[in-house]
C-alpha cells in the first residue's frame, strides 16, 4: 500500500487556535491519525488481509510514526518502521511500515538527491513469507509542480535519474529480482520522467482501465474538478499484480463546486475538515 498522508504532523508546543487556525493540537492530530489507523483495518474486510508494506510520504518525523503504530488499533498488527529525517524545506518525509511477522528487513538506504533540498527516496530490500521470495522496494514523494510544470520538470527529472541508476544496478547484479517503486512521483504515468524508469507502470494500465469504465474516481488526487493519477506503483516485469485505488467512503466527500466526490482533506484553507489527506491510497496486489 502507497499513501501521501498530506501533512501528517506532530501536535505544535505552545500554540493555540487563536495564534494559528491550521495548528495541530492534539484533538486534530488523533482525529486525522485514527482515520488513517481506520483506513488500514478496512482493507481487511475488503481485501481478507492487511498490507504487508505500508509507503508513506508527507509524515513530519519518527514520533508521529510512532503514535501511528503503536497508539491505534494498528499496535495489535505488529508494524514496524523505517525512517529518517529528509532535509525537504517543508519538513516531511517518506517512510515503510512493515509487519513484523511477515516481512523480514535485508538493507535499507535513503537516497539522497544533492543539488536541490528535498524528499530522500527510501529504498529497503527485504525478504517476504508470503511471496517467499526478495522483494526491493522503493518509497518515492517527487519534487511538486510548485511554479509551473516547465520550471519544476528537471528537479522530478533529477530524482528519475537517480531512481532509476539504482535500479539499473540491481537489474545487472540479479536479473530476475523483483523490484518495486511506489510513491506520489507528482506526475502523470505518461510523464516523460516516468517513462525513463525501467519498470511496468502498473498504475498506466489502471488509469486506462478506469477511463473505459467511465469512473467517477479515475485517480488519486482531484486538482479543479480533473482526478490525477499521482500516486503511483512501477514493478519489474517478473511481477505478476494489480493495483486499485482505495475509495473508502469515509475519504471522501461532496464536490459542490464541481460535482461528484472529492478527498476529504485536513484542513482547507485555514478551516480544520476533519479529513484524513488530499489523496486517496492505492493498494497493489501481487500474485504468486
Amino acid at each position: 500500500m502507497f499513501w501521501n498522508l498530506e501533512n501528517f504532523f506532530y501536535p505544535a508546543k505552545g500554540e493555540t487556535i487563536q495564534d494559528n487556525p491550521k495548528t495541530v493540537t492534539w484533538k486534530r492530530f488523533r482525529a486525522k491519525r485514527d482515520l488513517i489507523s481506520k483506513t488500514v483495518i478496512a482493507i481487511k474486510d475488503k481485501e481478507g488481509a492487511y498490507p504487508s508494506v505500508i509507503g508513506v510520504c508527507e509524515v513530519e518525523n519518527l514520533k508521529t510514526l510512532k503514535n501511528l503504530v503503536y497508539d491505534t488499533p494498528l499496535s495489535r498488527l505488529g508494524y514496524r518502521i523505517l525512517h529518517k529525517d529528509s532535509p525537504d524545506p517543508r519538513g516531511i518525509d517518506v517512510a515503510l511500515l512493515y509487519r513484523g511477522e511477515e516481512i523480514r528487513i535485508l538493507d535499507t538506504a535513503f537516497l539522497r538527491i544533492m543539488s536541490f533540498r528535498t524528499r530522500d527516496i527510501l529504498y529497503a530490500k527485504l525478504y517476504s513469507q508470503s511471496i517467499m521470495d526478495t522483494v526491493h522496494i522503493f518509497v518515492n514523494h517527487w519534487p511538486s509542480k510548485l511554479g509551473g510544470e516547465k520550471k519544476s520538470s528537471p528537479r522530478r527529472e533529477e530524482a528519475a535519474l537517480l531512481l532509476k541508476k539504482q535500479i539499473d544496478s540491481i537489474k545487472a547484479s540479479t536479473h530476475q529480482a523483483i523490484i518495486i517503486a511506489m510513491g506520489d512521483f507528482n506526475d502523470a504515468p505518461s510523464s516523460e520522467a516516468l517513462q525513463t524508469i525501467p519498470l511496468n507502470n502498473l498504475s498506466l494500465k489502471l488509469k486506462d482501465s478506469l477511463k473505459k469504465a467511465r469512473s467517477p474516481i479515475s485517480g488519486t488526487h482531484k486538482f479543479k474538478g480533473g482526478w490525477e493519477m499521482l500516486d503511483q506503483f512501477l514493478a519489474s516485469e517478473t511481477v505478476r499484480g494489480s493495483v486499485q485505488i482505495l475509495a473508502f467512503p469515509h475519504l471522501l466527500q461532496t464536490d459542490r463546486k464541481y460535482l461528484g466526490e472529492k478527498t476529504r482533506r485536513t484542513f482547507i484553507g485555514p478551516r480544520f475538515n476533519a479529513g484524513a489527506s488530499d489523496h486517496l491510497p492505492v493498494l497493489m496486489k501481487i500474485f504468486n
